[in-house]
């Protein structure tokens, strides 16, 4: 009795599993996120310090910018740099890039990808030691965005926990990020 109680559930699973994807097959749904929400979810991961051989830099106060006209995002940060040497500096810098979104099934997290760097200001540094700077601020926030997802699907949401199988693309769209879900 036992075992034919077993087979029939299983059949039961496999019916309700089957008449689900037929069932979604064909549609899609859209999660929309907008730049606020993005932007909490930023600073829920911020400050963050990472060192470096001369160097320490610490990163706060993230900017979100989703443009209605591209497929990339513009992303910016508050840096502080401390200079791991005798005589110590503390400098304050604004770094701006622009990155494409990129999906990761596994973790059903979305990543800003390849950034570019668009502007850089640190505050007491002359052209050349600003250009010198850039590399650490720049591996820094490459480093950050590689490691940290912009937004990560609700795996307790049923919607969001189906989605992370089913993601078809992430856009901007009217300067909100919709990821169109579907089978």
């Amino acid at each position: 009795m036992g075992k034919k109680l077993t087979w029939s559930l299983l059949a039961l699973l496999a019916l309700v599993g089957a008449a689900a994807i037929w069932y979604l097959a064909g549609k899609t749904y859209e999660i929309r996120i907008s730049q606020a929400q993005l932007e909490q979810k930023l600073a829920e991961r911020l400050p963050l310090t990472q060192r470096y051989p001369l160097v320490s830099v610490t990163m706060a106060q993230p900017r979100v910018h989703l443009n209605e006209d591209s497929e990339r995002v513009d992303f910016g940060l508050h840096m502080t740099v401390n200079t791991n040497t005798s005589g110590s500096q503390l400098l304050g810098a604004q770094i701006d890039v622009s990155a494409s979104l990129r999906y990761d099934a596994e973790r059903g997290a979305i990543f800003l990808d390849q950034p570019v760097m668009d502007k850089l200001v640190v505050q007491g540094l002359d052209e050349r030691r600003t250009a010198m700077a850039q590399v650490a601020l720049e591996a820094a926030m490459a480093s950050f965005l590689a490691q940290q997802p912009v937004y990560t699907l609700n795996a307790s949401d049923t919607r969001q926990r189906v989605a992370r199988m089913a993601v078809r693309d992430i856009k901007v769209d009217k300067g909100v990020l919709v990821v169109i879900l579907g089978l």
